[in-house]
């Protein structure tokens, strides 16, 4: 059991149990405490006691089963209610610091989203719901954001833009704090169904997908790199699809167009760390080789993310032709029984204050627009009879129009994720970096220091061969725990395998992560049943090709040369090759595989029990087989779908600045198709 009593009352209270442990806590304003401590410990939260912010306790955790054992006990001392300090370990106040600073923004972040939500200019009034709307675009994400911003600057027609969410908080604007967003109020917090060829260090077998709720959509949740695209990915398209309308030379200029300017980009400068500079004298060191080498890009203006929100979707929110329906869900789209089917109506679903759900029809006049993602536009089109026959069939939904690839050619990117430390200083980024007082002074005066970028310092590319693979560099040194379990899914095992030094706040070190650029393994997206508020089945179906294995193989031996090349020495690394024990029959465990390297079987159940999506989603509605050439749905004349589900394979990079290249095209599409068709009606 834990108990845990902070230093101001002279009377503990204890305020609840929980299964495993149990909690006591008195309020104090500045407290230290002194513990029997493990490294195993970590932070459990805060509260709120007579108005002061409260220690709610720490634990320890004892793989037994998936069954949290708590061993740890914090003990105080206390004289008829003074404070009384007791001499605490370093870790234990950086914990505790660290987590009234995370606990304050958490509160000023719920409230100012608060705020903001009520401040969204335009939005549908319950006497507009009978309007009847020349676009109608589900989602506000990457490719929603920028579509309705060209709609609202250059049609004639109105438009309406549904998003289940809201406004995302002031926390999605700090690069460095964006994982700390997962799981709450601004993610969709999808988990896939258990995996077959992957994931076994994962409870359950089941991979966390997260997926941004709100305007701006993943593109207020993702890590902010800019891809510039890969000129072979589109050519692939054309080569391996037919798709002769998307290849490099199409896509080129739009590529180009949705490239921020300078000063909403933030690229990482050379000598910028010296890790970074290790990174480029490794450019020089392996010439010879057919990697490329980037130093990375990110959307960041000032500091603060700048998305396709700040970038596209604010500046028309004013609009006179735009009407905005945040926080609520599209259930169904009704077609006509035409022989060419339109889709006439979407059915809407809103909770009103006492959270009962109300439901009201938007007439489309001209275009629906389907930009809700590669999990949840299929879910909308299979919900609404518009997939597969027999898989419909099987639900109980009504067939309305008869298109087997919805759904189908799911396909992400797999990582494996190793943890480097080094012997240099001043080196990465750690609990103490971020902690010290100048990390925040100097951000907040000019948006520098390692709380203006996400850590991502740059990636080497092979894009040779039939398998080209990725190599990224995170500069983390001290990887938190709690945080990253929840949001990876990981097991107490398997996380402590991976960061065997996760409890030393100074730690310093890196994360070097690998990856296969074009994955063969596909998978699907389906659905329980057709209610749109249960989440969709997703099964991204990792691993299932052996190439992926390979590929991924081979880019762990590349990342192996480059930190163990002249390049880096001055950093003195060591790989810390995860000891699990499900893989101690594949190699040796010597101190750092210095006399053989790992063997592949090793590097393969490495990869199976603690490799990690990169939530880069696609396929699910490909060009070519669920949408034709530009981008509108097989055999219904008036809807369209814009968002990474059209993508027919990956692309060697986050697919964001491509969807919004995408959009940029579809919007060219769509104001010459009205342009032909001369003035469209008013709002009403």
């Amino acid at each position: 059991m834990l108990a845990v009593t902070c230093v101001c009352c002279p009377k503990a209270r204890k305020l609840s149990t929980f299964k495993g442990w149990s909690l006591v806590k008195r309020p104090s304003t500045f407290f230290k405490l002194s513990a029997k401590s493990h490294p195993a410990t970590a932070l459990i939260g805060l509260d709120q006691v007579c108005g002061q912010p409260t220690l709610v306790g720490f634990r320890h955790r004892t793989e037994q089963n998936t069954t949290w054992e708590c061993t740890f006990k914090v003990s105080s001392k206390s004289k008829g209610g003074k404070r009384v300090f007791v001499k605490g370990s370093f870790l234990t106040e950086i914990l505790v610091v660290g987590a009234i600073v995370i606990g304050f923004l958490s509160t000023l972040v719920l409230l100012v989203g608060t705020l903001l939500k009520d401040s969204i200019p335009n939005v549908l009034t319950p006497q507009e719901r009978q309007y009847a709307f020349d676009y109608v675009i589900v989602g506000a994400g990457t490719g929603g954001s920028t579509l309705t911003s060209l709609l609202a600057k250059h049609s004639n027609g109105t438009v309406l833009l549904i998003e289940a969410g809201g406004q995302f908080g002031l926390l999605s604007r700090i690069p460095l704090l964006t994982t700390f967003q997962q799981k709450g109020i601004n993610d969709w917090s999808f988990l896939s169904v258990p995996q077959h060829y992957s994931s076994r260090g994962l409870i359950d077998r089941r991979q966390c997908l997260p997926r941004g709720k709100g305007l701006g959509g993943s593109a207020n949740l993702n890590y902010m790199l800019h891809f510039e695209g890969y000129g072979a990915d589109f050519d692939s398209w054309r080569d391996l699809h037919n798709l002769s309308d998307w290849s490099w030379a199409h896509m080129r200029s739009f590529m180009a167009a949705a490239k921020p300017k300078p000063a909403e980009m933030f690229e990482v400068p050379r000598g910028y760390s010296k890790l970074s500079e290790a990174l480029d004298e490794a450019q020089a060191e392996f010439a010879h080789k057919d990697w490329v080498f980037r130093r990375s890009r990110y959307n960041i203006k000032n500091g603060l993310r700048h998305s396709v929100l700040q970038q596209f979707l604010n500046p028309v929110l004013h609009s006179s032709n735009l009407r905005l329906l945040p926080e609520a869900l599209v259930k169904r789209i009704q077609l006509s029984p035409d022989r060419l089917p339109r889709a006439t109506s979407i059915l809407v679903g809103t909770k009103d204050e006492d959270n009962k759900e109300q439901e009201f029809s938007v007439e489309v006049r001209k275009e629906l627009i389907l930009c809700a993602g590669a999990y949840q536009t299929p879910q909308l089109l299979l919900a609404s009879g518009i997939g597969e026959r027999s898989i419909l069939d099987k639900l109980g939904i009504p067939l309305q129009h008869h298109l087997p690839s919805v759904g189908q050619n799911l396909h992400d990117h797999f990582n494996l994720p190793l943890f480097v430390s080094m012997g240099a200083t001043g080196a990465t980024i750690n609990q103490r970096t971020l902690l010290n007082p100048m990390t925040l002074i100097n951000f907040l005066s000019s948006g520098t220091g390692p709380l203006g970028n996400f850590g991502v310092l740059g990636n080497v590319a092979s894009h040779g061969g039939s398998s080209p693979f990725g190599i990224t560099f995170f500069g983390a040194g001290a990887i938190d725990e709690a945080s990253l379990m929840s949001i990876s899914n990981f097991k107490g095992a398997a996380f402590r395998a991976l960061f065997p030094r996760y409890y030393n706040a100074s730690q310093e070190g890196f994360v070097v992560i690998s990856s296969c650029l074009q994955p063969r393994s596909r998978g699907s997206v389906g659905l329980l049943n057709r209610h749109m508020r249960r989440n969709p089945l997703i099964d991204p179906n990792y691993l299932s090709r052996e190439e992926d294995v390979a590929c991924t193989i081979a880019a762990i031996r590349s990342a192996v040369k480059l930190v163990t090349s002249a390049a880096f020495a001055s950093l003195h690394p060591r790989i810390h090759w995860p000891k699990l024990q499900e893989c101690s029959n594949f190699g040796p465990f010597e101190r750092d595989f210095s006399e053989q390297l790992p063997s592949d079987h090793y590097l393969e159940c490495l990869l199976r029990h603690i490799g990690l999506g990169s939530h880069h989603p696609g396929g699910t509605c490909a060009l070519g087989s669920v949408v034709d050439t530009q981008l509108r749905l097989q055999g219904v004349s008036n809807v369209r779908i814009v968002d990474a589900s059209v993508l027919p394979r990956p692309v060697s990079g986050n697919p964001n600045s491509v969807v919004v290249a995408i959009a940029l095209r579809a919007a060219s599409w769509i104001l010459k198709s009205e342009l032909q068709a001369g003035p469209a009606s008013d709002l009403k």
